[in-house]
């Protein structure tokens, strides 16, 4: 526990040693001169500057923390697909507590009650760089904005579904659960559609992307949630 504490002060340490490379728009010249700065600054070399931003670029925060030596250590995972959209969560609300993350995967059926315990989800969103700390320094220092979103619009859409109430539509006036799907643009944050549907399918989906797709043009890459996209048809 010692050692892992160290390995993520050390790479908190050369984010912020990074952070005036990440901003959008450099060209050759005024990167090779920020090196130079912080070269100057910190004494380290042009080389290993070099090497620290290729890691990040690469691999994130975790990339940054100095390759320990010896066996790793067996720990349970979770699915790429949960962590995802436990990354998703702590993006849109940075505020958003380890509990709450889960709480929502559960509620939107992503994940069953209890399956995803807190301590694990908080290493491993820690070691891709989104913990509560991460997410502090990074608004702080200008990072998330460079980092999480894309600079143009129609770069990239995100889909969602969300779990609605329950509404009299159904057979002589019986509740029927609606479900909410929207898509957003990624550099805008902008809703480009979102229409509530009286049934769990992956065509409400289609139907709402479709729909998106008519306002405002094809997007160049789109991230879907699949988990939540599929389901019977009711």
């Amino acid at each position: 526990m010692r050692d892992q504490k160290k390995a993520e002060e050390i790479a908190t340490q050369r984010l912020q040693l990074l952070s005036p490379l990440l901003a959008e728009g450099l060209d050759a010249a005024q990167a090779k001169q920020i090196r130079a700065n912080i070269c100057q600054q910190t004494g380290i070399s042009d080389r290993t500057l070099r090497r620290y931003l290729a890691q990040y670029q690469e691999e994130g925060f975790s990339g940054l923390k100095p390759k320990g030596h010896g066996r790793p250590q067996s720990r349970a995972t979770i699915p790429a697909s949960i962590l995802e959209q436990a990354i998703l969560l702590r993006r849109q609300v940075p505020s958003r507590s380890i509990s709450q993350i889960i709480q929502i995967l559960e509620w939107e059926g992503l994940v069953e009650p209890g399956q995803i315990k807190r301590s694990t989800l908080q290493e491993q969103l820690l070691e891709r760089g989104y913990s509560a700390r991460h997410m502090r320094m990074y608004a702080e220092t200008g990072t998330a904005a460079r980092r999480f979103q894309k600079k143009y619009r129609n770069q990239l859409w995100h889909s969602d579904l969300k779990y609605g109430p329950y509404l009299p539509i159904g057979k002589d006036g019986s509740k029927k659960q609606v479900y909410l799907v929207t898509f957003i643009d990624d550099a805008t944050r902008y809703v480009l559609h979102g229409q509530f549907y009286p049934m769990l399918d992956k065509v409400i989906v289609e139907d709402c992307f479709r729909q998106a797709i008519h306002k405002y043009g094809v997007p160049q890459a789109v991230y879907f949630d699949n988990g939540a996209s599929t389901g019977p048809s009711g």
